[in-house]
């Protein structure tokens, strides 16, 4: 998908509204402070459209599994063979969690997924799921650590 195309479309187009404002540069100044605000909001904003849409596609399809992947910052969708069981690992996905990460380790993240044919939120869960379930085993003492790449 290319939400970058999809931004520069949106700019474009305020830019030419601006225009009509008579080159006013408070309205000029103004209009690049809201792209400015609003680009991280509709980055996320077509990032959930293209995981609606994944959904609905792996809805039709039945047999097959559809995830939204992230490469080199664009949204994508992943097509795949439906295990015929479910793995409890990636069932039941209900809570969602905003990570910050250097670009490096992301970069990492994809392209360890991309190795294993994983999705980069299966891949994550996967990784944090085995990492969890060995630190489960000290209950009653403090762990730390890294998740190892």
């Amino acid at each position: 998908m290319n939400t970058t195309g999809l931004l520069a479309h949106l700019e474009s187009a305020v830019t030419n509204q601006v225009m009509l404002a008579g080159n006013d540069p408070s309205v000029e100044s103004a209009a690049r402070v809201i792209l400015a605000v609003l680009e991280p909001a509709l980055q996320q904003a077509t990032l959930d459209l293209a995981q609606q849409a994944a959904a609905e596609v792996e809805a039709q399809l039945g047999d097959r599994r559809v995830e939204v992947m992230i490469s080199e910052g664009e949204p994508s969708l992943w097509v795949g063979i439906l295990d015929s069981e479910p793995s409890s690992i990636t069932e039941g996905y209900e809570a969602r969690l905003t990570l910050r990460l250097p670009a490096r380790i992301k970069e990492l993240i994809e392209q360890a997924a991309g190795s294993t044919g994983d999705s980069v939120n299966g891949w994550v869960v996967k990784a944090l799921s085995s990492k969890a379930k060995t630190s489960t085993r000290a209950l009653g003492r403090r762990v730390t650590g890294t998740v190892e790449l």
